[in-house]
């Protein structure tokens, strides 16, 4: 590397100087005469300064300075001094003019209407509120970039204020974010395919190798780079491999390469996210890894012990060359370099680790187990550095006390999976809640990919998993934005949509911890990545309402033989999809461990109550048939690298039950998640590789003599064709390719029936027999071509034997398909299924390598196109773990289907789809007991098991409890349940002009609906809905755009009435939530995108929010003047307040009548008292029937408020467009209590009435 990029000056190798030695005088004591006190004084003087020459003449010369140095190299080293003790700073964003890596040229873009996530809490909020998710919000606004950097972030820009050449892009409301970083990759070191040449992860020449670097390896053709930025990926940490203790240095690169993504050059030197190296980055790894790559008899490390002996000894090189270096800059700046008689000591060995210790470089750490854990921390305190991060770190939820013993003061946060674990030893204890406890310890969870290990286009969703496992919102959201940002010293650059901050954006078709997430634009430095990007058709949904109910992760099961459960909205069950729709929730009723009555089921929900029963009521409950596994070694294994925790390879015949174990940890989760089910074969090498024939069990079960645990001991005979199967006998698949066909041709020739029906003749007989499906692991689209072509040949010799009516045929399967879409029609011809595992192929493997990775790089994915062809399919388990993830596959699926597949039949993917392939009979989950009972929809991150029944007699429940102390504060995380006020917005512009007729008005307008709207404190709406009387129309109508002129409706003000501005921005996501929201209460609404805002909207909000900067949604009332009409948009409104959106009814509910008010205008007293009576008549039986607490009875009383005293003096017929908006409200306001205040008018009291925990 440049010596001016390294900061250090070159490296040689230049001899110590030895210590000059000095004969110390001899003194005989009996030579000398006794001298006198103040002789003795001097001589001890004289011995002390003699003896301190001594001590540094190492370093001076004797006569005159050393010839044979170099004056410039001492002056350069003096020069290096500064820069060893320079303590880096993390850089700064606001205030650069331009980003480092902007590129001239590059045209400014503003990214209009968007919905934006800033990243931090509001300015003022507490450091407790800010953990527990106060102050964070969703905000509608435009973001304008330009010179690689965020400019502004402001509710509207103008246009005016513009450059020229100005892009610009709508996101039509779309969530807007950072971009994602991921602080754990092997991007561009590990490229994929994998392939031996493109291996340049670990360094194995010694366990210690400190100074090898990353970016000499990183590839920016590897083609993963591409598709990690097409999740939403901009920024990642690249570092080397845990093969060895220290593996070297790290470095964060963007995800930009060459000119097609707006970039000058191909090179890493050009992929560095900071040019100017601020901070450096170093890559080290306790545990397993380093003792089973170097641990050897006579070779350390051979245990733990060894590898701390092998930390403590590097660190203390380091820590010698930082002292000798300390001494010789010492000696330089007292005494002058030219008398110094040796250039600084350097060695290229220790440079990278002496500077981490000098706390130059942020130290990441691999570390899984509590001993490893603890012995690290011991090192940091031992060596006086500190730690940003352990990865992996999978105990480290045990032990939060150890971790804030790391030296430095700084505990290291935890960079996680999400669920990724039982692959070897180290990950067996761990837990899919670690981040939430972290959390509530103090520490900081982020989630990272380890590219390749997962696939890091997905980094986002293991946050999105960690939210569904408990962790609030915003920390989820932030332990890939802006925790890793900070973690990795570039917190005030990356991270954060804010001014100042590199242009680092990504937009969402959907919330980004939501199932399926995927953007539709990502920039890196102000510079669009992708210039046609594939978007998935999806409806435009708001961001996602926390679920207080997921921070309940302390589970008590218990099971039950007889349950019922109430508020069940959806029964996904085969054989119930033509159950009329009902808008009462259904009631599922389970005797003896099976269901045995769905629907109202009065007299079994009677007699359950009256022998006291257990009874769950549910929220938005969902019941499933349960899922099946396939494709996995769950019931064969336990510990993936552990041998003896595992069944083994098996690269001859053997069969799956002959090697069952059950009623371990795995199985246990599998069952915990709604997996009863599984099919497992023996491992032919490695993994997601078969063997031999398959078992079908229960995964409840506690042994295989359990009634009902193997319902299949030979399910199907499996054999393996992807690049694993080149090894012993068939060192090359046309080898194996044909061996298959050989064997499959014997068994059709041979008329033995053998003695042994167990061998794997007798299974192949069975085969070509039509009685045995035929399962084949491969990949390749080439090698699944060759296997059609065996499997025509063998049924065209079985026809051939057969008689000539028949026409036989072998059941064949496909397992793996990474690249089956490329034959999908042929697979459908063949009637061949395929069963995707992985379910998101990302061309690990050459065999892998022509995958589709979906949007927004490839028009769909394997899912598509083979369901597209009529394959039938289903999604396997290539790796164990994955097991608590299938009903998420589904959601993926039918999220990003474009409406092929239903709910139920994107369920079917993971259950009965795998019979169909295999052509089993399909289990009936009402007859067989095999169900899952859901709270929250499978299919969404939010769905969560309550109960699980897998053919037994009884049915597992499970009830969560709190265990965090944020819980209660959860949704405040994005949104709090908003307020409902219903205004009087006065007469026309008049409480905005001044009128003495309106002051009471206008001070309530001004002081209290901002506190009843909690306006100006963390926990203000993210929009107001304003229901305005001055907008009649047929049907329910929005006003959908990102902004909104002005509508003078009025006449006869003056001058300045007609210039009012109220600049607020509009919500077209919101607007949509909003439409989607009326249509599920069965009405009919429209989006409006050119209407203005009338009076009913600007007048009364310049005075509750001058500030204009939360969005605006205007809706009309109907010109029918319908009470339950109008009440019904209320119900609909209703959800909305749950997601932090509230209501504002702007009319004039006490009295909206001009010949009757002209009374009260015109001065008249008697005329005036009269009014006043009966106002005060009609309000108070209007407020009689405003103020009944549940929301059947408020609707049935207003329903008749034509009746109401006076109601015709008040609103005249066919004007009673100012108290719809109350109606509204009123049905918005569900089973609140309602608050009323009253203001002056002209001598008569109006009204208001509103709803929400704030009282005025």
């Amino acid at each position: 590397m440049d010596p001016e990029k390294s900061g250090l000056p070159p490296y040689s190798d230049v001899p110590s100087s030895h210590r000059h030695s000095h004969p110390h005088p001899h003194a005989n004591s009996k030579r000398w005469l006794r001298p006198s006190r103040s002789m003795k004084l001097i001589v001890l003087c004289l011995g002390f300064i003699a003896f301190a020459q001594w001590r540094q003449l190492e370093l001076l010369p004797t006569s005159k300075p050393s010839s044979n140095l170099s004056a410039a190299r001492l002056q350069q080293d003096l020069a290096t001094c500064a820069k060893l003790r320079h303590k880096p700073q993390d850089p700064i964003g606001l205030g650069r003019e331009k980003n480092a890596r902007y590129v001239e040229g590059t045209r400014p873009t503003l990214i209009r209407n968007a919905t934006v996530w800033v990243g931090e809490a509001v300015e003022g909020t507490s450091p407790e509120d800010d953990r527990a998710g106060k102050g964070y919000s969703w905000i509608t606004a435009d973001v304008l970039v330009d010179q690689g950097l965020i400019q502004k972030v402001e509710a509207v820009i103008s246009l005016d204020s513009l450059p020229k050449d100005t892009q610009i892009w709508d996101a039509k409301g779309r969530q807007l974010t950072s971009g994602i970083i991921d602080m754990h990759s092997h991007a561009g070191v590990d490229s994929l395919p994998e392939l031996n040449g493109n291996q340049d992860t670990n360094e194995m020449s010694s366990d210690i190798t400190p100074y090898v670097r990353s970016i000499d390896g990183i590839n920016p053709f590897d083609h993963q780079i591409q598709v990690i930025k097409s999740g939403g990926v901009t920024t990642s940490l690249v570092l080397p491999g845990s093969g060895n203790n220290i593996g070297g240095e790290a470095y964060v690169i963007k995800h930009a390469v060459g000119k097609k993504d707006g970039r000058t050059e191909v090179s890493a030197e050009d992929m560095l996210a900071d040019p100017d190296r601020n901070w450096r980055y170093m890559k080290m790894a306790c545990g397993e890894n380093a003792k089973r790559v170097y641990g050897k008899v006579g070779h350390s490390p051979f245990s733990r012990l060894g590898e701390s002996w092998e930390f403590r000894h590097a660190f203390e090189q380091a820590a010698n060359l930082i002292r000798e270096q300390d001494d010789w800059c010492d000696a330089a700046e007292k005494n002058g370099v030219e008398t110094l008689t040796k250039y600084l000591p350097q060695e290229l060995k220790w440079e990278s680790l002496s500077a981490a210790l000098r706390g130059q470089v942020h130290i990441n750490t691999h570390c899984y187990t509590v001993p490893d854990l603890e012995a690290f921390v011991d090192h940091t305190n031992e060596f006086k550095f500190p730690v940003r991060a352990f990865h992996h770190a999978h105990q480290t939820f045990l032990v939060p006390e150890i971790l804030k013993r790391t030296w430095g003061g700084r505990p290291p946060a935890s960079a996680l999976f999400a669920d990724n674990m039982y692959y070897k030893a180290e990950s067996y204890i761990a837990s899919e809640y670690a981040g939430k406890i972290l959390w509530e310890n103090g520490l900081t969870p982020v989630y990272v990919s380890d590219n390749p290990v997962l696939n890091a286009q997905h980094v986002l969703f293991e946050a999105a998993k960690a939210y569904k496992y408990g962790l609030l919102y915003h920390v989820a959201l932030a332990s890939v934005t802006s925790a890793p940002a900070e973690l990795l010293g570039l917190g005030q650059r990356i991270g954060k949509i804010k001014p100042g901050f590199d242009a680092d954006i990504a937009v969402w078709d959907s919330d980004p911890l939501s199932v399926g997430a995927a953007p539709v634009q990502v920039w890196i430095d102000g510079a669009a990545q992708f210039s046609d990007p594939f978007e998935l058709n999806k409806p435009l949904t708001g961001p996602i309402s926390p679920d207080p109910e997921l921070a309940k992760t302390r589970e008590e099961t218990t099971d039950l033989n007889d349950v019922v459960f109430t508020g069940v909205v959806k029964v996904l069950l085969s054989g119930e999809e033509e159950r009329p729709a009902s808008d009462e929730p259904f009631n599922v009723v389970v005797s003896g461990g099976t269901i045995k009555c769905v629907g109202t089921c009065s007299e079994e929900v009677a007699a359950a109550k009256s022998s006291s029963k257990k009874i769950i009521d549910l929220k938005n409950g969902h019941v499933t048939e349960s899922f099946t596994a396939f494709g996995s070694t769950i019931g064969l294994n336990e510990i993936d690298a552990e041998a003896d925790t595992d069944n083994g390879r098996s690269p001859g015949f053997s069969r799956g039950i002959d090697g069952l174990v059950l009623d371990n940890k795995k199985l246990h989760v599998a069952h915990r998640y709604g997996v009863t089910k599984a099919i497992s074969a023996p491992k032919f090498s490695g993994q997601a590789t078969h063997s031999g024939t398959s078992v079908g069990f229960n995964t409840g079960a506690l042994h295989a003599f359990e009634k009902g645990a193997v319902w299949g001991e030979d399910v199907a005979l499996h054999r393996t064709l992807s690049l694993a199967a080149k090894r012993g006998e068939n060192p090359s698949l046309s080898g194996v390719i044909g061996s298959l066909r050989h064997t499959l041709l014997e068994a059709v020739a041979s008329n033995d029936t053998g003695s042994d029906p167990f061998s794997e003749a007798a299974h192949l007989k069975k085969v070509v027999n039509g009685e045995l499906p035929l399962v084949l692991t491969v990949h390749s689209a080439d090698a699944i071509v060759a296997a059609l072509r065996v499997k025509s040949e063998v049924e065209e010799a079985l026809a051939a034997k057969s008689q000539p009516a028949k026409s036989p045929k072998i059941k064949v399967a496909i397992i793996g398909g990474a690249e089956s879409h490329l034959v999908a029609k042929e697979l459908a011809a063949a009637d061949v299924g395929v069963v995707l595992a992985p379910f998101e192929p990302y061309s690990s493997t050459w065999d892998q390598r022509r995958s589709l990775t979906g949007a927004p790089l490839t028009n769909g994915t394997a899912v598509d196109v083979l369901v597209d062809a009529g394959v039938v399919l289903a999604v396997g388990l290539e790796e164990d773990w994955r097991i608590r993830d299938l009903g998420l596959a589904a959601g993926i699926a039918h999220k990003n289907g474009g409406g092929r597949l239903s709910e139920k039949k994107a369920l079917d993917l993971v259950s009965n789809n795998v019979y169909k392939i295999l052509g089993l009979e399909e289990p009936q989950a009402r007859k067989a007991g095999h169900f899952i009972v859901y709270e929250g929809n499978p299919l969404e991150i939010e769905g969560r098991v309550r109960a699980v029944g897998s053919g037994r007699e009884t049915v597992a429940v499970f009830d969560r409890k709190y265990t965090s102390r944020y819980f209660s504060a959860q949704p405040t995380t994005t949104m709090t349940r908003a307020a409902v006020v219903c205004v009087s917005h006065g007469g026309g512009p008049m409480p905005v002009l001044g009128d003495p007729g309106h002051a009471s008005i206008t001070a309530s307008l001004k002081e209290r609906v901002p506190k009843i709207l909690k306006l100006n404190t963390p926990d203000a709406p993210r929009a107001i809905v304003v229901v305005t009387a001055h907008w009649s129309e047929g049907r329910p109508t929005i006003s959908s755009a990102g902004s909104h002129d002005l509508y003078y409706d009025y006449g006869g003000f003056p001058r300045e009435a007609y210039s009012l501005e109220y600049p607020a921005p509009g919500s077209p996501s919101i607007a949509e939530e909003l439409k989607q929201a009326l249509e599920k209460e069965g009405l009919s609404p429209v989006l409006n995108s050119r209407r203005g805002w009338d009076h009913g909207v600007f007048i009364p909000m310049l005075l509750v929010n001058p500030a204009a900067n939360i969005p605006i949604i205007q809706l009309s009332v109907l010109a029918s003047e319908d009470a339950e009409e109008h009440l019904r948009m209320g119900r609909a409104l209703s959800t909305l307040r749950d997601s932090n959106v509230a209501i504002l009814g702007s009319g004039f509910a006490s009295l909206h009548n001009f010949s009757k008010m002209r009374s009260l205008f015109m001065g008249d007293p008697s005329a005036g008292a009269k009014l006043g009576k009966q106002v005060g008549e009609w309000n108070a039986e209007l407020t009689d029937a405003v103020a009944k607490e549940k929301l059947e009875d408020r609707t049935q009383a207003l329903a008749g408020w034509r009746k109401f005293a006076h109601s015709y003096d008040m609103h005249p017929r066919g004007g009673g467009e100012h108290f719809m908006p109350l109606l509204v409200c009123a049905g918005a306001a569900g089973d609140e209590a309602v608050g009323i205040y009253k203001d002056d008018f002209h001598g008569v009291d109006i009204n208001t009435y509103y709803w929400g925990d704030v009282r005025v």
